[in-house]
């Protein structure tokens, strides 16, 4: 099948650079600065950028615009910076630093002194600070580019108390049930725990970063699982440490009024938890680790 693009009389939008650019819903590409490398068509994940038929500069035939995941990888490689999302978006700045890499010796240092925080000072993370780490983990990977995570920050202390309250009650009401449960061998300790004036379920993180998305979306799971590793990834790197919250998703999971407290949209189930917070104490060594269990074929 053949495609012809016929090239607009008027710039408008803002999507014109050197000269006059292809019209698409997607992407625009200027055709001045277009080197017809090719690059941008073997780099889609979907192959749905294709050469022109008269200028040979690549676009998306329009009934393929469907299918387009609006990932920015033709933006991101194409060597001359001529390809420009339409498609509403917003990019990470990095002016200052630029794209310089950093050493494997450096990332792994950096990665591998990550731990898992339990212990937290009572001082409160400002809501600035939070949306800096969230600027990056919205860069995480997901199935399809569907970025399906939606984010409900637990900033208000108080309300994550009550989270660990709810999560305590609803821990009392399986024991006085039949319900056989996989973490009711645990619930006594909790409670008791709960009871001597401990926090078992947040830690005495004084926020919870819960994940939500829709319910029905098969991938919305393990998209929210990525996004929280790179949450607490870049955690250190603000200063701050962050743990999971597996008690507490646990029992969102089946008690109404953790999802009441978190006034989470019709439809969206909560994918995971994860406190965090600035750490109490600081890790002076990394531990050890088995070795990586590897299979060679």
């Amino acid at each position: 099948m053949t495609y012809i693009v016929e090239l607009p009389n008027e710039k408008e939008n803002g999507l014109f650079k050197n000269g006059e650019s292809i019209t698409m819903t997607k992407i625009s590409i200027d055709p001045e600065s277009c080197t017809h490398c090719g690059i941008c068509m073997k780099i889609c994940p979907v192959g749905i950028i294709i050469p022109g038929a008269e200028d040979n500069v690549p676009f998306i035939p329009a009934e393929a615009e469907t299918f387009c995941s609006e990932c920015g990888a033709c933006e991101a490689y194409c060597p001359t910076e001529c390809i420009s999302p339409i498609f509403e978006t917003e990019h990470y700045d990095t002016t200052e630093i630029g794209t310089a890499g950093i050493t494997s010796e450096q990332l792994g240092t950096y990665m591998v002194n990550r731990r898992s925080i339990r212990n937290y000072l009572g001082k409160p993370v400002d809501k600035a600070t939070i949306k800096s780490m969230l600027d990056i983990v919205r860069y995480s990977p997901s199935g399809m580019n569907s970025q399906p995570v939606n984010w409900t920050i637990v900033h208000d202390t108080e309300r994550v108390k009550k989270l660990t309250a709810h999560s305590i009650e609803w821990m009392r009401n399986v024991l006085e049930s039949d319900v056989d449960h996989p973490v009711k061998p645990f619930m006594p300790a909790l409670i008791g725990s709960f009871e001597a004036g401990n926090d078992p379920i947040c830690r005495g993180a004084p926020h919870i970063a819960i994940a939500h998305a829709p319910a029905e979306n098969p991938m919305a799971f393990t998209d929210s699982i990525i996004a929280l590793t790179w949450f607490e990834l870049a955690a250190p790197g603000f200063g701050l440490g962050a743990c999971w919250a597996g008690f507490l998703k646990i029992a969102a999971d089946s008690y109404e009024p953790i999802r009441e407290e978190l006034g989470l949209p019709e439809g969206h189930a909560v994918q995971y938890a994860m406190m965090f917070g600035y750490p109490k104490y600081k890790a002076k060594s990394v531990p050890g680790r088995n070795p990586a269990k590897i299979k060679w074929i």
